[in-house]
């Protein structure tokens, strides 16, 4: 076996300190400040719809303003790059590898329901990493006319 170059153990350390800092931050606020925070941040949104994105590295909230909105992260430089127009991009780089959402990751469809509200539609694109809804593994759709 090859001697491991000194660089890649100091990148790999400095991941896993940061890694580290964000569970002990996690860890070492009071829950009771951390569910301020969030419902803070959460009364501050105006009226919509928002997607809530919850996974280790894609926390954040997008806005679901548009009829469609697909859902990825860039390629890296090991990937070719999609084919997909991303419209929300994910920084899911854990060890310069993704981890948790693929190119074309899902996509997000509105469309007016009989009851004059908007109905939504979370389709995966054929993920590797899978899509979920509340914890709960979505369908792969293997094409891609989506029928809509």
């Amino acid at each position: 076996m090859s001697e491991i170059d000194p660089i890649l153990l100091k990148i790999d350390k400095l991941i896993s300190i940061s890694r580290l800092k964000e569970i002990a931050f996690i860890i070492g606020t009071d829950v009771t400040e951390r569910l301020s925070k969030i419902s803070a941040v959460l009364d501050g949104l105006k009226a919509g719809a928002y997607l809530l994105g919850t996974g280790p590295s894609t926390v954040g909230i997008i806005p679901l303003t548009v009829d469609e909105v697909v859902l990825g992260r860039s390629a890296t430089t090991l990937e070719k790059p999609s084919e997909v127009l991303i419209d929300y991009a994910a920084s899911d780089t854990l060890y310069f590898m993704p981890r948790e959402v693929s190119r074309a990751h899902a996509k997000i469809v509105r469309r007016l329901s009989d009851s004059s509200d908007f109905a939504y539609c979370l389709i995966d694109l054929n993920s590797t990493c899978g899509t979920y809804v509340n914890g709960i593994p979505l369908p792969i759709v293997k094409t891609k006319n989506w029928g809509f």
